[in-house]
């Protein structure tokens, strides 16, 4: 790969480059999706479904233990055994008995269906790790989580990134896609070799070619994120100061992500 820009963990507790906001990748979508979910609802509705934040906590825990282990050893692993120690309680989150077994069978046969084809004989570079790259044009410090992420094959690209969503979304692929590319133009100085987004309940691959998009491009869309980013932070601090309850923080969000 290229020469990289150093870029550090937020696990040492390293604060911010002074001058430089920081851009984090889960509240962009939280924002995002937030936008989608609510449409049309009431404006004094705050996060998203519980079940959906337990089940994808359930999937991000899932994945780090299963990619933890040595490919050997993953091998003899089924993932539905990960899977069955996280996965949430039967409870008032989900509509229905029904709809509980439901979402259990999807995600487990997505998760089966995955593991059975997905870099067999690999181990990851990037396994559920929050990282930070400075974007000096537009004076942001970009964090992202990477679920998954693989040292590209191909001369001249940096990573092959995969992210597992419960269900996906337009807007939060989009912008994902392009944080990505940001970050790994400024941390390496090579374009990501491909970035893939799974949605597991409706079994979909969303695949990008790190080549596909211009810099100055995801530049500009990383841009209009931040300005999300800084209204966001405008509404919350609304809400704290008017005392309406808001489950928008950040233990909330924790780095297995609430998408």
């Amino acid at each position: 790969m290229g020469g990289p820009v150093e870029p550090y963990s937020a696990r040492n507790g390293t604060s911010p480059t002074e001058g430089y906001r920081r851009l984090h990748d889960y509240r962009v979508e939280h924002i995002l999706l937030d936008r989608t979910y609510f449409s049309g609802r009431s404006p004094s509705a705050t996060g998203l479904p519980r079940w959906r934040q337990q089940v994808q906590y359930a999937v991000g825990h899932t994945l780090n233990d299963f990619y933890s282990l040595h490919p050997d050893v993953r091998r003899e692993t089924p993932i539905q055994f990960l899977l069955e120690r996280r996965w949430p309680p039967k409870g008032a989150s989900f509509s229905s008995l029904m709809n509980y077994w439901d979402i259990k069978t999807r995600i487990a046969d997505e998760l089966m269906r995955i593991a059975s084809i997905n870099h067999l004989q690999d181990i990851p570079v990037k396994l559920y790790e929050q990282w930070f790259v400075l974007v000096p044009e537009l004076k942001i410090e970009l964090s992202i989580i990477f679920q998954l992420a693989w040292k590209s094959q191909l001369r001249g690209r940096s990573l092959h990134v995969q992210k597992f969503m419960v269900t996906a979304d337009e807007e939060v692929i989009s912008g994902f896609f392009h944080m990505v590319n940001v970050f790994c133009h400024y941390a390496y100085g090579e374009p990501p070799e491909q970035v893939e987004i799974y949605s597991l309940m409706d079994g979909r691959r969303h695949t990008f070619d790190g080549n596909s998009i211009e810099l100055a491009k995801s530049l500009d869309y990383v841009r209009l994120l931040s300005v999300f980013l800084e209204l966001d932070e405008v509404s919350n601090c609304a809400l704290t100061c008017s005392g309406r309850k808001s489950e928008k923080n950040e233990d909330a969000y924790g780095r297995f992500g609430l998408m």
